[in-house]
């Protein structure tokens, strides 16, 4: 069996300034950073309706014969139509799911991107259509799973999980600050850094003076929002590392604390804990928002911090910020616990659900 691998979350050379494919975040962690780990040939690229098949083009402009295609967040117009004749012919079609888009806030950019009236060739019509033509869906959360199943009765819950390997331990050392920090774009947000504006400030304002705190953002990009004025902190007092592949993504996570706030939105009730594997996974005590996942990684491991109101939040920050040794003991714990979701775990099920079909 050949495989053909197309993601609306990778930029093809063509339309890159440095001629080179860029995965996105989502598409990297659900798709691209199993395939080298699978027992199967695989071609990434262009999705490409050939005569009576579906094909892909690699990205030195060849057409490949596929036999299973793996989809990820493709919402094109038509795309449907050929998903049932190619099936016809033997083609089978996997869609990964992860992110629920009908959940958007209209103040996240991706909102206008996939919206019918803004986006008649593109958009959450043609891909509820597209979800319920294919073989098979694999949902990356509870919520995923029950909503798209109202569409497609093939679904498989596929939790996220990290190359644990590639993260660094993070050496809670004695230093002249504590560095609380968050990691990520800031690009396609909804409003969820905001949700800790006076927290960070009462935070930084009100800490006993013998321990500084400084904020770091990992995913600086000087077109995108400021994390600083996102979260309602001066400047100065924040250290950034820049945007970057998310094979390098690792590399970022460099600060004593880690935060995951998320603002009260289906969008964001959708979202894994896969931002909490990795602060886990190097070894970082982390404090989150009080989502479904995050609720239920913190319910699963008994480790990690869950603040449902801002007090709570403030609480578990000073905690953390006031005790080398509690960031030294969390953070050992969850280093620990995060290879239990490692990534061979997701090998593994790959392997299963490519078997199954």
């Amino acid at each position: 069996m050949r495989i053909g691998v197309v993601s609306a979350d990778r930029l093809h050379p063509s339309i890159t300034p440095d001629k080179l494919p860029h995965w996105g975040g989502s598409g990297w962690a659900r798709v691209a950073k199993y395939l080298p780990h699978l027992n199967y040939d695989y071609v990434v690229g262009r999705l490409v309706w050939h005569y009576t098949e579906l094909k892909i083009e690699d990205d030195e402009g060849n057409l490949n014969d596929v036999d299973t295609i793996i989809m990820q967040r493709m919402m094109n117009e038509g795309l449907s139509e050929h998903i049932k004749k190619a099936r016809a012919i033997g083609q089978v079609i996997i869609n990964d799911v992860d992110d629920w888009y009908w959940g958007l806030d209209p103040s996240n950019g991706a909102w206008k991107a996939s919206h019918p009236k803004h986006s008649p060739k593109e958009n959450i019509n043609h891909y509820r259509r597209i979800l319920g033509v294919s073989d098979l869906l694999l949902a990356s959360t509870p919520f995923l799973y029950e909503r798209i199943s109202q569409w497609n009765k093939n679904v498989v819950l596929f939790p996220n999980t990290v190359d644990t390997k590639a993260f660094v331990k993070h050496d809670h050392a004695e230093n002249d600050y504590v560095s609380v920090g968050w990691v990520g774009s800031t690009a396609h947000r909804s409003g969820d850094l905001q949700t800790l504006r006076g927290v960070l400030h009462q935070l930084t304002t009100t800490q006993d003076t013998t321990t500084q705190v400084r904020y770091f953002h990992g995913g600086w990009y000087e077109k995108s929002p400021q994390f600083a004025d996102e979260a309602g902190v001066p400047q100065k007092y924040v250290d950034v590392a820049p945007l970057c592949d998310p094979e390098h993504y690792p590399s970022l996570i460099k600060m004593d604390i880690g935060i995951a706030p998320l603002s009260k939105m289906p969008f964001n009730e959708a979202k894994s804990e896969i931002k909490l594997l990795e602060y886990s996974a190097s070894g970082v005590p982390w404090v989150a928002s009080d989502s479904h996942s995050y609720v239920r990684l913190r319910d699963e491991w008994n480790a990690g911090r869950i603040a449902r109101r801002p007090k709570e939040w403030l609480r578990h920050l000073r905690e953390l910020v006031g005790s080398r040794q509690l960031r030294i003991e969390e953070g050992e714990r969850l280093y620990e616990l995060a290879r239990t979701r490692d990534i061979m775990r997701g090998v593994a099920q790959w392997h299963e659900v490519l078997a199954s079909v």
